[in-house]
């Protein structure tokens, strides 16, 4: 009896099946399984390392040295590919089908491929309890003044913080934000505009996430009933600054 001849469609499947058989057996392999990829774990683009997990339909992002979380939105891309973006819609990361990551930066626009290291150890930032609030936004407004010489403090609402955790995330997420951004207008030729003008950070509620600069007052705008992403990067606070000064 001869044997039928094997089509490409049937060849590719093979390797398919070939891979994710792979994937389960080495942790190092990325997964096939569509619901996990980008696979979450910890990952290396060259030098940079940072961590990857799910928190319903969008992907979290922290690299290591830094405590801010970001929250990618996800899209589809031709031959199965899934490109990442952060809230200002600049694209952080590219996955591939079989779950290959590239990061994306402005210092490498053409991408760094990431390799899979290890899997996730945390996420998220140290928590901030009820009475730390305050405490908190202090520590923040130390730091920035020592490491770029800006006079800004923070202001919010601190009875609220108290009484809400979901806010209390929020609004201390809002303002490591707006430090980090501050932090990356310092080599900038926004810094002396900003150091003569700007001098609160203050976090309000409302209905989505935002960030803006008026009469010397960088407003950040958080939103609870949207969930853990509705507040801005750092990117997206350092876009407001740019445009404002």
């Amino acid at each position: 009896m001869n044997a039928r001849p094997i089509s490409g469609l049937a060849l590719i499947c093979f390797a398919a099946a070939v891979v994710a058989a792979e994937a389960q057996s080495d942790p190092h392999l990325p997964l096939v399984n569509g619901t996990t990829i980008p696979r979450d774990g910890t990952y290396l683009a060259d030098r940079t390392e940072f961590v990857l997990d799910h928190v319903a339909d969008q992907v979290r992002l922290r690299f290591t040295g830094s405590d801010e979380v970001f929250y990618l939105s996800t899209e589809a891309a031709p031959l199965g590919v899934r490109v990442l973006k952060y809230d200002t819609g600049a694209e952080a990361l590219r996955v591939t089908g079989w779950g290959g990551v590239t990061l994306y930066s402005p210092d490498q626009p053409s991408g760094i491929p990431a390799e899979y290291t290890d899997v996730v150890h945390n996420v998220d930032p140290p928590p901030v309890t009820a009475k730390d609030a305050k405490l908190f936004a202090a520590g923040l407004a130390k730091e920035l003044s020592a490491r770029t010489d800006f006079a800004v403090g923070f202001a919010a609402d601190w009875d609220e913080l108290s009484r809400s955790g979901t806010a209390r995330l929020l609004a201390c997420d809002a303002m490591r934000d707006a430090t980090y951004a501050l932090e990356q207008a310092v080599n900038t030729a926004k810094r002396n505009a900003i150091s003569d003008d700007l001098h609160v950070v203050h976090v309000v509620e409302g209905k989505s996430a935002s960030a803006r600069v008026r009469r010397g007052v960088l407003t950040v705008t958080i939103a609870p009933k949207a969930g853990p992403a509705a507040r801005p990067s750092s990117l997206a606070i350092a876009r407001a600054l740019a445009s404002a000064f």
